[in-house]
C-alpha cells in the first residue's frame, strides 16, 4: 500500500471513530435528559398525588371521627355549618344525590356509602382552605374519587337549594343588628364614637348597599350616619 493509500486508510478510520464517539456522547446526554425528565414527573406525582396505599378506609376515616364524635365547633370549622343545620341541609340533599346500594352490572361498591361523607367533602371543598391531597385524607378517597364526587355533589347541591327557604339570604333587622352587637360587647369590648359615612346613588340597589354596610359598621361597634 502506497504512502497516500496508508493516509487515507488512517483518515477514515479517525473520522468513523470520532463521528462514532460523537454519537455516543449525544446517545448519553438524551438518555440523561430522559432519565432527570422520568425522576421529575414522579416527583411530581409524589408531591401532588396520594395513593391508596397512604389512606385510610372511608368508614376509618377522620371524618368519621369528626361526624361521630366532633363538637359543633369543630364542625363549623370544618364546613362552617354547625351540625344542626348541616343535618337539615344534608336531609334535603339526601333526596337528590343517590348512593346505589346494589349495582345490577356489577363492579366495586362506591367509596363513600354516607351521604353525610359526600356534603361534608363538598363543604370541605368549598369552605376550609385543604389542599386536594389533605382532602384525600381526610376522607379515605383517592384523587379520581375526590374529583368525581366533588363534581356530582355540587351538579346536585345546585338543584337541591332551589327553593330551599333556610339557603335564602336573610338581612338582619336594626333591631336584630343592634342585639347582635350586644352579645359582641359582651365577649369583647368595641369600639365606641367611632362615626361613619355612606353616600349611595339613587338606584335600586343602593338600599341593599346601606343595610350592608349598617349591619357591618354596628357589629363592628361603629355608628353609621347615612
Amino acid at each position: 500500500m502506497s504512502g497516500d493509500g496508508m493516509l487515507l486508510a488512517v483518515f477514515v478510520v479517525s473520522r468513523t471513530r470520532y463521528l462514532l464517539s460523537t454519537a455516543l456522547k449525544d446517545l448519553k446526554q438524551q438518555l440523561y435528559k430522559e432519565q432527570r425528565r422520568k425522576e421529575w414527573e414522579c416527583l411530581v406525582r409524589v408531591r401532588h398525588y396520594v395513593t391508596l396505599d397512604c389512606l385510610k378506609h372511608p368508614e376509618d376515616s377522620d371524618w368519621m371521627e369528626l361526624w361521630l364524635h366532633g363538637t359543633d365547633e369543630n364542625l363549623i370549622t370544618k364546613t362552617s355549618l354547625s351540625r344542626s343545620p348541616f343535618t337539615e341541609l344534608l336531609d334535603r340533599f339526601s333526596r337528590f344525590y343517590d348512593i346505589p346500594s346494589f349495582n345490577p352490572r356489577g363492579g366495586r361498591p362506591r367509596k363513600l356509602q354516607h351521604h353525610h361523607q359526600v356534603l361534608g367533602m363538598l363543604l370541605c371543598f368549598y369552605v376550609d382552605s385543604m389542599t386536594r391531597s389533605q382532602l384525600c385524607l381526610m376522607f379515605g378517597v383517592p384523587p379520581a374519587t375526590l374529583f368525581r364526587v366533588v363534581n356530582d355533589a355540587e351538579a346536585v347541591l345546585s338543584r337541591d337549594l332551589k327553593g330551599f327557604s333556610p339557603a335564602r339570604i336573610v338581612w338582619p333587622s336594626p333591631a336584630r343588628q343592634r342585639a347582635l352587637a350586644k352579645l359582641v360587647e359582651a365577649r369583647q369590648p368595641l369600639l365606641k364614637y367611632t362615626w361613619g359615612s355612606w353616600m349611595a346613588k339613587n338606584t335600586e340597589f343602593s338600599s341593599l348597599q346601606i343595610q350592608t354596610y349598617r349591619m357591618l359598621t354596628i357589629a363592628a361597634g361603629s355608628i353609621t350616619s347615612s
